[in-house]
């Protein structure tokens, strides 16, 4: 099975924690280094727990929230 994980691109985020505060699972918290730009980036802590990584190929995803309020469009997925 292909497993998929969340991922958020750093040179896309400006580290506003919007999908911080909106994960009902709490996969991400608030970062404490700056990324090469000046941002503080969110930090994934709770990759397993997310309930799209846990899906299975060609299942519909069943939350996605942080993919979409992410105003910067820097989250997204990749295969594990």
């Amino acid at each position: 099975m292909t497993r998929v994980r969340t991922k958020i691109d750093e040179k896309y985020c400006k580290g506003c924690n919007i999908c911080v505060a909106i994960c009902p699972v709490k996969v991400y918290v608030e970062g404490e280094s700056l990324s090469s730009r000046g941002y503080t980036i969110p930090v994934i802590r709770r990759a397993e727990e997310c309930m799209d990584a846990k899906r299975e190929p060609g299942e519909k995803k069943k939350c996605e929230l942080c993919v979409y309020v992410c105003p910067d469009q820097a989250i997204g997925w990749e295969n594990e």
